[in-house]
C-alpha cells in the first residue's frame, strides 16, 4: 500500500481562517483586562454624580428654612393671642368659692358672700356703664369700679346670669374721667379702674354682678340680660 503522509491542517483549513487574528499586544491587553474583571480587586468604581448630592442638600435647606418659618410663625400667633387674651383675674380661695355658688338675687348672694368670708363694703364704687347683646347667645357688658382706700388697685368683677356663674374678669384700664369725677387728684389712681368682658345670657335672665377686693365684696345694680 502506498505510505500516506500525515497531514497538517493549513491556514485554510483552520477553523478561525474566516476571522483575522489580533496583534499579539492587543491580545495581551484584552487578556489582561479579562483577568482584571475576573479577580474583582482592579475594577473601576464608579463615581456617583455630583449632581444629585447638591439636589440633596438643597432640599435639606428648604426644608429646614420651611421649619424655622412654621415655628416663627407658631411663635408669632401664640404671643399675638396671649396678648389680646382677656385678663383673667387672680384664683383667690374667696373668689373661686364665689364662682362655684349658685347666685340669681340678693338672697342666695349674701350665702354665697358669706361662704367665701367677704363682708359688704361701702368703699367700693362703680358702675355698669353698657350691656348689649353681641350675638344670638352673648353680651357684652362694660364699666368701672375703684376701691377708695386702695385707688388704683385692681379689682375683680364676678357676674351671675340665670343664676349660673358666667364671667370673672379683672379691672384693667385707666378712666382719667371718673378719677376727676371722684375728686381723685392724683392721675395714677386711675389706672385699673375699666373693666369690660363677654358671656351667654339669655333674654330675660336676672344679672348679678358683683366687685370682690381684698375681703370685702359691693354689688352693682341688679340688671336683665337684653
Amino acid at each position: 500500500m502506498p505510505k500516506r503522509e500525515p497531514h497538517f491542517p493549513t491556514r485554510r483549513d483552520s477553523p478561525q481562517s474566516s476571522h483575522r487574528l489580533l496583534p499579539a499586544s492587543l491580545q495581551a491587553a484584552m487578556l489582561a483586562g479579562t483577568e482584571m474583571r475576573a479577580g474583582g480587586a482592579s475594577q473601576p468604581t464608579l463615581k456617583k454624580p455630583q449632581r444629585s448630592k447638591e439636589s440633596a442638600a438643597r432640599s435639606v435647606r428648604r426644608w429646614m428654612t420651611g421649619m424655622v418659618g412654621s415655628a416663627a410663625a407658631m411663635a408669632g400667633f401664640f404671643m399675638v393671642l396671649w396678648l389680646t387674651a382677656p385678663t383673667m383675674a387672680p384664683q383667690s380661695p374667696a373668689i373661686a368659692i364665689l364662682a362655684n355658688a349658685t347666685v340669681s338675687d340678693a338672697a342666695s348672694l349674701m350665702v354665697a358672700v358669706q361662704t367665701a368670708g367677704l363682708r359688704g363694703t361701702s368703699d367700693v364704687k362703680g358702675a355698669i356703664e353698657d350691656i348689649k347683646r353681641l350675638e344670638n347667645d352673648r353680651v357684652t357688658i362694660k364699666g368701672w369700679v375703684t376701691d377708695a382706700t386702695a385707688p388704683g388697685s385692681a379689682l375683680t368683677v364676678v357676674a351671675f346670669a340665670g343664676g349660673n356663674h358666667v364671667l370673672t374678669t379683672v379691672t384693667n384700664g385707666a378712666r382719667t374721667d371718673i378719677a376727676k369725677m371722684l375728686g381723685l387728684a392724683d392721675p395714677s389712681v386711675s389706672r385699673n379702674m375699666s373693666f369690660q368682658g363677654a358671656f351667654a345670657c339669655m333674654p330675660g335672665e336676672k344679672i348679678v354682678v358683683v366687685a370682690v377686693t381684698s375681703g370685702a365684696y359691693s354689688q352693682f345694680r341688679s340688671l336683665t340680660c337684653p
